[in-house]
């Protein structure tokens, strides 16, 4: 079912008839009885047609037509000032100052006090009924409603302002963020590529030199691939939209951390890479965004060892929980990927130094010696781990 929801159009409309229809029934009984003859005809019709227009009273033309409409009752008698029709000259007035322009209204408005009081004070219908104020008073009276009503305009005109700009703001920030989750994304998706590639090609060069282990070979390399897809299924379910999520919900699985490192050290095992962990110290809440952080640091480090290390090599990982920090050191003993220590090599690692950035976390990588690479991740622990 669908919901009306009434626009700005709309909601004009209907305030001009809710509060001009009594308005103007009273603005034709006093002009019947204070202007006799064809003068109250032109009175009430100059008041029809200023409520017609008060309708589209966020309009600049409106308004000008509102100024015109009280303008001719002005020609007509001095007594139009208290028709209650002029009530719709401020309310249009602070309308199109919100809405339309800042300064030609108010210039406008107090162009017409000046004209009514001028009115009110040369009129010979004013003059017999004794009315006051007197002309000088009129004139700063209504003066001063216009003031108040361009000031009450320009109010408005600075909160709408305002709330654009916040919907703009939030609009980049949306932005910014769905570009910051599609890069996080990117990283995911390359984690996951390398690594089961690196694995896979790696089993099929040991199955090519090994043909007795190629059954083997092949089960591991199943296994590689259906845990790439895997993960791979749920950084793109991120992407695609809420019903096709649902759909596929039970593929989506959570992402790995800390406790899954185990599993990760066997695959690369199988891969022909001798790999061992250590553990050191009391383990600590980190949160699920920072283990999955540390976790794709030492897959993409495993991973550069088996692209890298040559044959023979051998890589050990270290979790030391200090009592500041949380230290994951990655070392391998085969030979340097890049002539000069220090440096990082490839997109993978840079990749991993902004995720340890993200998390408020700190990389470090490079050559240990002639042989040898060793990459290290610090952590600093929640506020309130204990």
């Amino acid at each position: 079912m669908t919901r009306w929801v009434a626009g700005p159009r709309a909601f004009d409309a209907v305030a001009a008839f809710v509060v001009g229809t009594p308005l103007f029934l009273l603005s034709v009984v006093v002009a019947v009885l204070s202007v006799p003859g064809e003068r109250a005809a032109i009175l009430v019709a100059a008041c029809l047609l200023a409520h017609v227009a008060f309708a589209f009273r966020r309009d600049l033309r409106a308004f000008f037509v509102i100024a015109v409409a009280l303008a001719v009752q002005a020609v007509v008698t001095g007594l139009f000032i208290v028709l209650p029709t002029v009530v719709l000259f401020p309310l249009a007035l602070y309308s199109c100052t919100a809405y339309g322009r800042s300064y030609l209204p108010v210039a406008v408005g107090l162009a017409g006090a000046g004209l009514a009081a001028a009115r009110f004070a040369t009129d010979s219908s004013v003059a017999a009924a004794h009315l006051g104020p007197d002309p000088w008073m009129l004139l700063g009276l209504l003066a001063a409603i216009v003031v108040a009503a361009w000031g009450l305009g320009l109010y408005r005109r600075t909160q709408l302002a305002y709330v654009d700009l916040l919907k703009e703001q939030a609009a980049v920030s949306a932005a910014q963020a769905t570009l910051a989750e599609r890069a996080r994304i990117a990283r995911e998706m390359h984690d996951v590529v390398a690594h089961a590639l690196a694995v896979i090609v790696a089993q099929a060069r040991g199955g090519r030199l090994i043909p007795d282990r190629a059954a083997e070979v092949l089960a591991t390399v199943e296994e590689t691939g259906r845990q790439a897809l895997t993960e791979m299924r749920g950084l793109v379910g991120v992407l695609r939209s809420d019903t096709a999520v649902s759909s596929e919900a039970g593929d989506l699985r959570p992402q790995p951390g800390l406790a899954e490192l185990p599993e990760l050290l066997d695959r690369t095992r199988a891969a022909g890479l001798a790999v061992t962990m250590t553990t050191s110290g009391r383990a600590r809440p980190i949160g699920p965004g920072a283990e999955l952080a540390l976790y794709r640091v030492v897959q993409e480090a495993l991973t550069n060892t088996l692209k890298h290390a040559g044959g023979g090599a051998s890589s050990s990982v270290g979790l030391s929980w200090t009592p500041v920090h949380l230290e994951v050191t990655v070392a391998d003993d085969g030979r340097a990927p890049t002539p000069t220590a220090g440096t990082v090599p490839g997109n993978g690692l840079a990749g991993m130094r902004e995720r340890l950035l993200a998390v408020g976390g700190t990389l470090s990588a490079g050559a240990a010696g002639e042989r040898g690479f060793v990459v290290t991740a610090r952590l600093p622990y929640q506020k309130g781990a204990v």
